[in-house]
């Protein structure tokens, strides 16, 4: 027995030692590097592309057959400009599966990778022939890779529709095992950056992944993945999202479960900060069910500070026919000493399939507590109803709010989403500013030195949308002032803010006419309207008229303004001073000052009125003859000191 085990050893060692001397033959006498050129032409006649394969091919045997590249690059398909490039490549291969026509690569190596994707205007990818299904493969190989390691790599994306740019740099990938049709674990990092909206940030992934494309059918299983930096138009940005997604699109299946999403960020100034929690939600062809779904929001800027939480209650149903017990939610504001909160319910329904959604009765109530207030505080209640249409960007609502004895109502559309067209609709019969702002004499006892301030008023808010629609106010209270019959159309087309068809009594006087404002840093108002009557007495401070030496009108406010417009009175008083059917044309400019013109009704001669230029010197104007008026004439003395009242 011992001799024959003696003979065996003898044999598997004279074996081992035939095969190490045909490894070190085959080592000493093939050279990888004598085919190099023949790859590169059969990648040219196959693939129109240039391949270079820099350095020598460096091979090795034990303990796997394995290969050290060097630098490889590839051109873009016929084209000498370069398509990608790698610094370096190494891939080993298990030699026992390998005699079983079973390609398992332990792990393949790639370092500083570089590639640069691009998107034709006609939809087509610089990537598209390497896609080419041309090449047959053989059913007796299998494919399967232990992993991948990818290090300081970088990838570029163009869509020259767009002229969008994105740029992954600095990714460092690792991968477990990687085969057909098999789920794969994955770890990143890596850099974003793009042209849009200013984004770079760096990102992180991990998670359990699979994407199978042949049966459509994609698994993202305890993954995580945060992101930090400028994005999405703010800065200091940090999203986290945690969950499970198992999804198959063209089946109509899609399960969500521990879905987990944190975010904060800087925007305008404002930090906002969202919390984002789905336990679970399991959409099937005929059936939907979803556990409840909370999300929290908060929004705080310079000594505001806004809480909204949301909570929408377990759902049932199909795709067609979602129902839910209903939304639930509050909110809450704090602005230096004014606090607000509300609270609302509504049931919920909706149609995935249409992408179609309802809120037949949201109802709730709002509290508003201010010491600067007349009582205190004020508080109402609402009632709303609204429709959206996701898929054709439409959405449409009816609605009534009461505060105190104010009631408003009305009815909004919208259509488009990312540029709003709102048309609506609202009356009131009664709006009470006086409770529902602060009280302008209390502030201006509070601080009677203060003046109001100058600053121009922005209206480049209103270039995110366009407007159009009609507001109607019964009776409306300010102050000491009387507003009655408000009727006005309100237009915006991202240019200009129109009211049109103004029509309003403010205490004896009634207003017709149309206002613009230009939307620009530095707004154009033009109007025309005509005043039945004004009594400017009722608007400037006591004492500041009197019977024997009236004070002027200050209007130097006009040298700042950018205005141009006419303003027709049918009659004025001022003081011991009447005048009737004036006719006053303004044009201003802020920076060369503002030229008015007023025709009175006094004989055969109009009285120019115009400022000083900033030079100091006054512009020359040509007298306008207007006609006489039997009926209604003021003699030439008052006309003259009916000019003198308006200071420029």
């Amino acid at each position: 027995m011992r001799k024959y085990l003696k003979y065996g050893l003898y044999a598997l060692g004279g074996l081992i030692g035939l095969l190490l001397l045909i490894v070190a033959i085959v080592a000493a006498t093939f050279n990888p590097n004598d085919y190099k050129q023949k790859v590169i032409d059969l990648v040219l006649e196959e693939k129109g592309r240039t391949l270079k394969l820099e350095g020598d091919i460096k091979l090795a045997f034990w303990p796997n057959i394995g290969a050290d590249l060097g630098k490889i690059s590839l051109s873009e398909h016929h084209n000498t400009k370069e398509f990608a490039a790698v610094e370096g490549v190494k891939v080993s291969l298990a030699l026992l599966p390998l005699l079983k026509k079973e390609l398992i690569v332990d792990t393949v190596y790639i370092d500083g990778a570089k590639a640069n994707i691009v998107r034709y205007k006609d939809g087509t990818n610089n990537f598209d022939d390497l896609l080419s299904n041309d090449d047959e493969e053989s059913p007796d190989i299998k494919f399967d890779i232990d992993g991948i390691n990818i290090t300081n790599s970088e990838v570029s994306y163009l869509d020259e529709a767009t002229s969008a740019i994105y740029n992954i740099t600095k990714l460092n990938l690792r991968s477990g095992r990687i085969a057909l049709a098999t789920p794969v674990d994955l770890t990143a990092d890596f850099t974003i950056s793009s042209n849009q909206e200013k984004m770079t940030a760096d990102a992180q992934l991990k998670g359990n992944f699979l994407v199978d494309s042949v049966n459509q059918h994609y698994i993202a299983k305890g993954f995580n993945a945060t992101i930090k930096g400028s994005l999405l138009g703010g800065k200091n940005v940090d999203v986290a999202i945690s969950g499970h997604v198992n999804a198959k699109p063209t089946a109509q299946a899609f399960l969500i479960d521990n879905l987990k999403l944190v975010g904060s960020g800087q925007f305008n100034g404002t930090k906002l900060t969202i919390d984002l929690t789905a336990p679970q939600l399991n959409v099937q062809k005929d059936e939907v069910t979803s556990k409840r779904t909370t999300v929290s929001f908060m929004h705080e800027k310079a000594g505001e500070t806004v809480k909204a939480h949301l909570a929408l209650a377990d759902i049932k149903g199909s795709l067609k026919e979602l129902q839910s017990s209903g939304i639930t939610g509050d909110i809450s504001a704090l602005q230096g000493k004014r606090t607000l909160s509300s609270q609302f319910s509504s049931p919920f329904s909706g149609n995935l399939d249409s992408l179609l959604f309802d809120l037949p009765k949201l109802v709730g109530n709002i509290e508003i507590k201010d010491p600067n207030l007349p009582n205190g505080g004020m508080q109402g209640s609402f009632n709303l109803m609204a429709h959206a249409d996701i898929k054709n960007a439409l959405a449409n609502s009816n609605f009534s709010l009461t505060i105190d004895d104010t009631k408003l109502t009305g009815n909004v559309a919208v259509a488009r989403f990312k540029k709003p067209s709102i048309k609506f609709n609202l009356n009131a019969d009664k709006l009470n500013l006086n409770k529902l702002l602060i009280n302008p004499y209390q502030v201006s006892k509070s601080s009677p030195t203060e003046k109001p301030s100058s600053k121009t008023v922005y209206l480049t808010v209103l270039n995110s949308s366009i407007l159009d629609g009609k507001l109607s106010v019964g009776r409306m209270l300010y102050g000491q002032y009387q507003i009655s019959g408000l009727n006005v159309g309100v237009k915006t087309d991202s240019e200009k803010l129109t009211l049109s068809d103004l029509e309003v009594k403010i205490d004896d006087s009634r207003i017709n006419g149309n206002v613009a404002i230009s939307l620009f840093a530095k707004p154009l108002y033009t109007f025309d309207l005509d005043i039945d009557q004004l009594d400017v007495d009722r608007y400037v401070a006591t004492g500041a008229t009197d019977s024997k030496t009236d004070k002027p009108f200050d209007l130097t406010a006009l040298k700042t303004l950018n205005a141009d417009g006419s303003l027709r009175i049918g009659k004025l008083k001022y003081g011991s001073s009447k005048a009737s059917n004036i006719h006053i044309e303004l044009k201003a400019d802020g920076e060369k000052g503002a030229t008015v013109k007023a025709i009175l009704n006094a004989g055969n001669k109009a009285e120019p009125m115009t400022p000083k230029n900033t030079d100091g010197t006054a512009p020359t104007t040509s007298p306008t003859k207007v006609p006489k008026s039997a009926e209604d004439q003021i003699t030439e003395k008052a006309a003259k000191k009916l000019k003198n009242l308006l200071k420029f």
